[in-house]
Parts: C-alpha cells; sequence; structure tokens
C-alpha cells in the first residue's frame, strides 16, 4: 500500500469480513420488490396524475390517498429491522412516480 496510508486496510485483511446474512439479504430483496409491486401499481392506475405531479412538482398531493394506503401495506408486511435499515418505498416513489427527480414528490 502507499506510504501514506495506515495499516493494511481491510482489502488486506486475512480474517473474513462479515457479510449480511442470505436470510437477510432475501428479506431485503423481498422489501424492495414489494416496494416496486405497491408504487408500479400506484403509477400504472393514475399515468395522467404521476405526469401532471412530475410537472407541477406536487405528486405526493395529487396521490397522497394512494401513496399512503401503499406506504400502510408495506409497512405492515416489511420486516421492522428492514423498515428502519432503508426506506425502500421511498426510493420507488423517487424513481418510479418522480422519475429519479425527489422534488416532484413535493415532499
Amino acid at each position: 500500500p502507499p506510504s501514506d496510508v495506515e495499516g493494511p486496510g481491510w482489502a488486506f485483511a486475512t480474517t473474513r469480513v462479515p457479510v449480511a446474512s442470505a436470510g437477510s439479504e432475501a428479506q431485503h430483496e423481498e422489501a424492495r420488490r414489494l416496494a416496486r409491486l405497491l408504487v408500479s401499481e400506484i403509477k400504472l392506475y393514475n399515468e395522467e396524475q404521476v405526469e401532471a405531479g412530475r410537472r407541477n412538482r406536487d405528486i405526493y398531493e395529487r396521490l397522497k390517498e394512494d401513496i399512503d394506503r401503499s406506504r400502510q401495506m408495506y409497512d405492515e408486511r416489511v420486516d421492522p429491522q428492514i423498515l428502519r435499515s432503508t426506506d425502500y418505498f421511498y426510493q420507488e416513489l423517487v424513481r418510479i412516480l418522480a422519475a429519479g427527480d425527489s422534488k416532484a414528490l413535493g415532499i
């Protein structure tokens, strides 16, 4: 390693680095899938409102009832530990409904 780097660092470690268990990774994937499904469904049934919301940056206000209902379903079905660690539902709202622009959600 370069002389200005302290110690060997984890890349040169001779012991194993702990990795998330397969069960945990499967739970995360299931949460991502559920979030994607719920948000895709909102978009499918509200195409015009989604487009108008993107233009006016008020998607949440337009689709508040659908988003809140889907959020509740997501929260009820996902393990609390995953809910605390990563908000996949919000990530999918931004990715799918807001086309990557979080400000378009208007929240």
